[in-house]
């Protein structure tokens, strides 16, 4: 990092604004918050907090809130974007995977009127691998979104223009339904469903008659699809994980919940449990 930035942000008071204290925001936090005279960590939108605090600016590493325009138009605020500017909303790294994207990118928008429309401050590629939502955050997003910051506060703060970039399309949340599963697709389609709701929200399928959100999956041997198991039979169980048959092979269940709670937990363990009709 440049030296006439690092004198400017020892000067500054800085807020982390997050929904999530994850590991995006960790990283953040431990890789910026000594740059500044003073640093405080938010969980989530408070007016009357940020306005006691009175930060100089705000860097939000992983937020899933609008900030409210008082906020905003006071204060400068830096929003790391899972995807490149011309692609707004809050699934775009999501929609990606599903879509089998091979190329994506982060950057780094001021918050404004508009979800992910204001000033572009810094952007880069990245190549997508074939990998969890999870995965792909906790390793290509964080490791760019480190490398980007220090070069949008920079730009900002040198008196530079933004970044040109085309106008965003903006596309709306994913739902499970979009990420839900039937057997007798391909395996490939399968994983790719999966991939995209892990974290969140998970893709819904039925197994043994119940309903469950899948998450962390990879193929398995096409030695294992057994000629007379149907599309969805479980054909094996090993370290609490199960395989399942597909269309044109199976596929490894790593972790499963009840649409009801999202709880996350071994498949074995999930099914040996639901007899409870509750869910």
């Amino acid at each position: 990092m440049e030296d006439s930035l690092l004198i400017k942000l020892a000067d500054k008071k800085c807020l982390f604004l997050c929904s999530a204290f994850n590991g995006l925001s960790q990283k953040f936090w431990v890789h910026f918050s000594p740059l500044f005279k003073q640093s405080r960590l938010m969980l989530g939108i408070d007016l009357a907090a940020i306005k006691a605090f009175q930060p100089d600016l705000i860097l939000c590493p992983f937020l899933n809130d609008f900030i409210p325009e008082k906020t905003w138009a006071a204060i400068p605020c830096f929003i790391v974007h899972p995807g490149p500017a011309d692609q707004a909303g809050p699934s775009a790294l999501n929609w990606a995977i599903l879509e089998g994207k091979t190329h994506w990118s982060v950057a780094i928008i001021q918050a404004g009127a508009h979800w992910d429309a204001g000033p572009v401050w810094a952007q880069a590629k990245f190549q997508l691998p074939v990998a969890s939502l999870s995965s792909i955050y906790r390793q290509q997003i964080s490791d760019t979104a480190l490398r980007l910051l220090p070069q949008a506060l920079s730009r900002y703060y040198s008196g530079k223009k933004p970044l040109l970039t085309a106008p965003p399309v903006y596309r709306m949340r994913i739902t499970q339904e979009q990420l839900r599963i039937t057997w007798n697709q391909p395996t490939a389609e399968i994983i790719k469903r999966i991939h995209a709701g892990d974290s969140q929200p998970g893709a819904p399928a039925i197994i043994e008659d119940n309903h469950y959100l899948l998450f962390g999956a990879q193929s398995g041997e096409s030695a294992l699809r057994l000629k007379d198991s149907p599309p969805g039979e479980i054909i094996e169980q090993q370290d609490g994980q199960i395989c399942v048959s597909t269309a044109d092979g199976c596929v490894w269940i790593a972790r499963m919940a009840h649409p009801a709670d999202n709880i996350k937990i071994r498949p074995a363990d999930l099914l040996a449990r639901s007899t409870d009709t509750t869910y």
